[in-house]
This record gives C-alpha cells, sequence and structure tokens, in this order.
C-alpha cells in the first residue's frame, strides 16, 4: 500500500510573548492556537483505518490540552514571566528545543515544533504510524508548517534529553486503544 495520511484538528489557548522583540509581541498576550496534526502510515488494520480519530485526539490532542492549553509558554530564560506564572500557579510549558535552560521564544515556528517532537514519543508505540507534519495557526491569517525536516538534530537531540521521559510516561499511561472489537476474543 502507498502512503497515506489522517489528519486530526486541536485548539488550544496559551500565553506567551517573544523576548526581545522590538514591536509588540515582547508583550506577555495570548492566542487561541488551532493546530493540525498530520499521521502518515502505510498499512491500514482490518476494520479500515491505521487508526481512528478517537486515538487521536485522546493523546495527541489531550497531551496538549494538559500540557499547553490555559497555560504560558515560556522562554526559560524569560525570569520575570516565569516568576510571574509561579506566583499565580499557572501552567508552564519550558521551551526545550535549545536544551533545559536557554534561550528559546516560544514563536509559533517553535511551538510546532516541540509539538511536532511531543507527537513522535506519543505515538511512538502505534503499529506503522508516524507524525508527518504540524500546522499551527497562531491567528486565523499567520500560521507556520513543521516537518521532520524543520527540526535540525540539536534541537531534537536537546528537546529529547529534556522531554522524552516525561512525554514517554504520559504515553505509557495512556495505553494504546484498541477499537475492533474482533480483537476482544
Amino acid at each position: 500500500m502507498k502512503k497515506q495520511y489522517i489528519t486530526r484538528k486541536c485548539t488550544f489557548d496559551s500565553g506567551h510573548r517573544v523576548m526581545n522583540e522590538k514591536m509588540k509581541c515582547f508583550n506577555l498576550h495570548g492566542h487561541t492556537y488551532h493546530c493540525e496534526l498530520e499521521f502518515e502510515f502505510n498499512e491500514m488494520e482490518d476494520i479500515g483505518y491505521a487508526i481512528d480519530f478517537k486515538e487521536l485526539k485522546r493523546v495527541g490532542c489531550q497531551w496538549i490540552d494538559d500540557l499547553m492549553d490555559h497555560g504560558v509558554l515560556v522562554n526559560p530564560k524569560d525570569e520575570a514571566v516565569i516568576e510571574a506564572a509561579v506566583k499565580t500557579g499557572s501552567k508552564i510549558w519550558y521551551m526545550g528545543l535549545n536544551g533545559g535552560g536557554n534561550y528559546c521564544n516560544p514563536s509559533a515556528e517553535n511551538i510546532a515544533k516541540e509539538i511536532f517532537l511531543a507527537m513522535t514519543v506519543l505515538f511512538q508505540s502505534y503499529k506503522d504510524l508516524r507524525i508527518h507534519k504540524i500546522t499551527l495557526w497562531e491567528t486565523p491569517n499567520c500560521w507556520t508548517t513543521c516537518t521532520k525536516e524543520s527540526i535540525s538534530n540539536d534541537e531534537a537531540s536537546n528537546w529529547m534529553n529534556q522531554n522524552y521521559v516525561s512525554v514517554n510516561q504520559y504515553a505509557e499511561g495512556k495505553g494504546v486503544m484498541n477499537y475492533d472489537d474482533r480483537k476482544d476474543n
């Protein structure tokens, strides 16, 4: 069978700021992000699909909801925003592409890379299913697309060193659901 693709959309709200940006994005602000998680596969299960859309939502979209939605996405060097988030008990996602504690702004491009890497880990136990592309809208008129080629080896290595264990534990906690009732026997 040839490559085929499956896509699930999800939405999340997060605050962020872009440190050292000269215009208005240096201000702490938020967005309603719209994200498309596109996976590729070569083989389908007998039931007629590679994975149920509900499974993409249960694992991938739920991870985004649990870790990023209604939280603040921060550059690990942004001490002021981190302090405010900690003082208010807010959810915080530390950007990890440049390694733990290193400068990495939560731009749409970098957020898409972080989500792509998380999906790589979250779906590693699924047969013949790979994340292919993330499309992330920061506003209705502005978006970015991220593929494996968008991420440098250093970024992937740094992110994995910082996040692999926790994201893998999340995936293990979710498990892999079977949606085919013929496999229950």
